[in-house]
Protein backbone atom coordinates (compact mmCIF):
# COMPACT_ATOMS: atom_id res chain seq x y z
CA UNK A 1 0.00 0.00 0.00
CA UNK A 2 1.23 3.12 -0.97
CA UNK A 3 2.07 6.09 2.06
CA UNK A 4 -0.72 8.25 0.55
CA UNK A 5 -3.13 5.36 1.04
CA UNK A 6 -1.90 4.22 4.31
CA UNK A 7 -2.19 7.90 5.28
CA UNK A 8 -5.91 7.70 3.74
CA UNK A 9 -6.56 4.98 5.89
CA UNK A 10 -5.31 6.03 9.29
CA UNK A 11 -7.35 9.27 8.94
CA UNK A 12 -10.19 7.39 8.27
CA UNK A 13 -9.56 4.89 11.14
CA UNK A 14 -8.94 8.01 13.39
CA UNK A 15 -12.49 9.74 12.11
CA UNK A 16 -14.23 6.80 12.97
CA UNK A 17 -13.01 6.18 16.59
CA UNK A 18 -13.52 9.97 17.17
CA UNK A 19 -17.29 9.28 16.62
CA UNK A 20 -17.37 6.16 18.34
CA UNK A 21 -16.19 8.10 21.14
CA UNK A 22 -18.90 10.64 20.88
CA UNK A 23 -21.03 8.75 20.10
CA UNK A 24 -20.51 6.82 23.54
CA UNK A 25 -20.27 10.60 25.65
CA UNK A 26 -23.64 10.90 23.99
CA UNK A 27 -24.84 7.70 25.09
CA UNK A 28 -23.52 8.26 28.73
CA UNK A 29 -24.75 11.41 29.22
CA UNK A 30 -28.25 10.66 28.32
CA UNK A 31 -27.87 7.87 30.95
CA UNK A 32 -26.81 10.13 33.46
CA UNK A 33 -29.42 12.63 32.96
CA UNK A 34 -32.34 9.75 33.37
CA UNK A 35 -30.65 8.72 36.37
CA UNK A 36 -30.15 12.07 37.40
CA UNK A 37 -33.83 12.70 36.43
CA UNK A 38 -35.17 10.03 38.27
CA UNK A 39 -33.43 10.55 41.45
CA UNK A 40 -35.19 13.70 41.66
CA UNK A 41 -38.77 12.76 40.94
CA UNK A 42 -37.92 10.05 43.80
CA UNK A 43 -36.95 13.22 45.97
CA UNK A 44 -40.42 14.48 45.39
CA UNK A 45 -39.53 17.36 43.01
CA UNK A 46 -42.33 18.31 40.22
CA UNK A 47 -41.99 17.14 36.97
CA UNK A 48 -41.83 21.26 35.81
CA UNK A 49 -38.98 21.86 38.50
CA UNK A 50 -37.20 19.08 36.78
CA UNK A 51 -37.80 19.87 33.07
CA UNK A 52 -37.17 23.11 33.56
CA UNK A 53 -33.58 22.32 34.49
CA UNK A 54 -33.41 20.01 32.14
CA UNK A 55 -34.73 21.59 29.21
CA UNK A 56 -37.44 19.22 28.83
CA UNK A 57 -41.30 19.42 28.97
CA UNK A 58 -42.65 17.51 31.95
CA UNK A 59 -44.33 14.56 30.06
CA UNK A 60 -40.54 13.78 29.04
CA UNK A 61 -39.26 14.00 32.62
CA UNK A 62 -41.67 11.15 33.23
CA UNK A 63 -40.30 8.81 29.90
CA UNK A 64 -36.78 9.76 31.05
CA UNK A 65 -37.42 8.86 34.77
CA UNK A 66 -39.21 5.33 33.81
CA UNK A 67 -36.41 4.96 31.46
CA UNK A 68 -34.08 4.92 33.73
CA UNK A 69 -36.06 2.86 35.78
CA UNK A 70 -35.58 0.29 33.43
CA UNK A 71 -31.61 0.24 33.51
CA UNK A 72 -29.88 -2.91 35.01
CA UNK A 73 -27.89 -2.02 38.10
CA UNK A 74 -24.12 -2.24 37.95
CA UNK A 75 -23.38 -5.57 38.81
CA UNK A 76 -20.94 -5.93 41.50
CA UNK A 77 -17.33 -5.69 40.87
CA UNK A 78 -18.01 -4.39 37.51
CA UNK A 79 -17.21 -1.60 35.27
CA UNK A 80 -21.14 -1.45 34.24
CA UNK A 81 -24.28 -2.35 33.85
CA UNK A 82 -23.93 -4.07 30.60
CA UNK A 83 -21.47 -4.79 27.87
CA UNK A 84 -22.18 -2.20 25.60
CA UNK A 85 -22.10 0.33 28.81
CA UNK A 86 -18.44 -1.29 29.68
CA UNK A 87 -17.71 -0.38 26.32
CA UNK A 88 -19.31 3.46 26.10
CA UNK A 89 -17.05 4.07 29.16
CA UNK A 90 -14.21 2.58 27.77
CA UNK A 91 -14.80 4.84 24.44
CA UNK A 92 -15.37 7.63 26.53
CA UNK A 93 -11.71 7.48 28.52
CA UNK A 94 -13.79 6.45 31.51
CA UNK A 95 -11.86 3.58 31.86
CA UNK A 96 -8.61 2.21 31.12
CA UNK A 97 -8.00 -0.56 28.38
CA UNK A 98 -7.06 -2.94 30.92
CA UNK A 99 -10.02 -2.51 33.26
CA UNK A 100 -11.95 -3.17 29.80
CA UNK A 101 -10.48 -6.25 29.06
CA UNK A 102 -10.75 -7.88 32.80
CA UNK A 103 -14.53 -6.76 32.96
CA UNK A 104 -15.49 -8.02 29.46
CA UNK A 105 -13.12 -11.40 29.56
CA UNK A 106 -15.09 -12.14 32.70
CA UNK A 107 -18.61 -11.23 31.68
CA UNK A 108 -21.68 -13.54 32.62
CA UNK A 109 -22.81 -13.55 29.43
CA UNK A 110 -26.37 -13.77 28.40
CA UNK A 111 -26.35 -16.91 25.11
CA UNK A 112 -26.13 -15.50 22.06
CA UNK A 113 -29.12 -16.56 19.59
CA UNK A 114 -28.26 -19.66 17.22
CA UNK A 115 -25.98 -18.64 14.68
CA UNK A 116 -28.24 -19.24 11.04
CA UNK A 117 -27.16 -20.40 7.70
CA UNK A 118 -26.99 -17.16 5.70
CA UNK A 119 -24.75 -14.26 6.34
CA UNK A 120 -27.46 -11.35 6.63
CA UNK A 121 -29.32 -13.39 9.21
CA UNK A 122 -26.35 -13.66 11.78
CA UNK A 123 -25.76 -9.86 11.44
CA UNK A 124 -29.82 -9.52 12.03
CA UNK A 125 -29.80 -11.54 14.82
CA UNK A 126 -28.20 -9.26 18.12
CA UNK A 127 -28.87 -10.78 21.76
CA UNK A 128 -28.16 -7.87 23.94
CA UNK A 129 -26.07 -9.17 27.06
CA UNK A 130 -24.30 -11.71 25.17
CA UNK A 131 -20.94 -11.42 23.41
CA UNK A 132 -22.38 -10.14 20.22
CA UNK A 133 -21.87 -6.31 22.38
CA UNK A 134 -18.48 -7.02 21.94
CA UNK A 135 -18.39 -8.05 18.63
CA UNK A 136 -20.36 -4.86 17.40
CA UNK A 137 -18.11 -2.70 19.43
CA UNK A 138 -15.10 -4.46 17.68
CA UNK A 139 -17.46 -3.46 13.98
CA UNK A 140 -17.70 -0.07 14.97
CA UNK A 141 -14.43 0.84 15.90
CA UNK A 142 -15.08 1.10 19.67
CA UNK A 143 -12.72 -0.90 20.63
CA UNK A 144 -9.71 -1.95 18.20
CA UNK A 145 -8.96 -5.11 16.76
CA UNK A 146 -5.74 -5.92 19.29
CA UNK A 147 -8.13 -5.22 22.06
CA UNK A 148 -10.77 -7.23 20.90
CA UNK A 149 -8.56 -10.67 20.12
CA UNK A 150 -7.52 -10.23 23.57
CA UNK A 151 -10.78 -10.42 25.13
CA UNK A 152 -11.69 -13.05 22.57
CA UNK A 153 -8.76 -14.75 23.23
CA UNK A 154 -9.17 -14.81 27.53
CA UNK A 155 -12.78 -14.87 27.17
CA UNK A 156 -12.42 -18.75 25.20
CA UNK A 157 -10.04 -19.42 27.89
CA UNK A 158 -12.78 -19.69 30.28
CA UNK A 159 -14.19 -22.72 28.32
CA UNK A 160 -11.04 -24.46 28.20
Amino acid sequence: MSTALEQAREAYEAERRILAASKAREALAHERKALAALAAVEAGESLDAIGSVVGLHPTNVGELAEEARRLEPVLPGRSGRSPQHVINRYAAGEISREELIETLATWPYVPSQPITEGLWDDYASFTPGSFDEVEEAANLRYIDDDTYEVILQRYALRYQ
